[in-house]
């Protein structure tokens, strides 16, 4: 079975505008400014933030991909991560973002949107497979 690249490409971004929206938007209207650093409960939220956004998009986008429904989810995540990655390293604030979140906690974290990936294209391939 073929790989529906422009699905997986539109699962990436679409994580990510949602994460944007509801985590950015979320923080900013409660007045917490995650730029002066994230605390414990913060990267809860946002590590939450993460596996949710990737488990909807991957459940929602995973209906219409006709097989490998695990590993579409585990792109769109792995596509979303690598986006992110990218606009951090691209404003130069790679150095910003580690020293807020700690190593371990970052890489926890955007280790999430690729969980909340898989998970999605587990279950999405589950629901496949119960009779109607």
């Amino acid at each position: 079975m073929k790989i529906q690249w422009l699905r997986v490409l539109l699962g990436g971004f679409l994580i990510e505008v949602v994460l944007a929206v509801v985590l950015i938007g979320g923080f900013a209207v409660v007045g917490i400014d995650i730029s002066r650093g994230v605390s414990a409960g913060i990267a809860i939220v946002i590590g939450a933030g993460c596996f949710l956004a990737a488990f909807v998009v991957v459940l929602w986008l995973g209906r219409g991909v006709a097989g490998q429904v695990v590993l579409h989810g585990l792109l769109m995540g792995l596509i979303a991560t690598l986006l992110y990655l990218a606009l951090v390293a691209g404003s130069g604030q790679w150095s910003s973002a580690l020293a807020g979140y700690g190593t371990v906690t970052f890489v926890t974290v955007n280790g999430l949107r690729l969980l909340g990936g898989l998970f999605g294209g587990v279950l999405c391939q589950r629901q496949r497979a119960v009779p109607a």
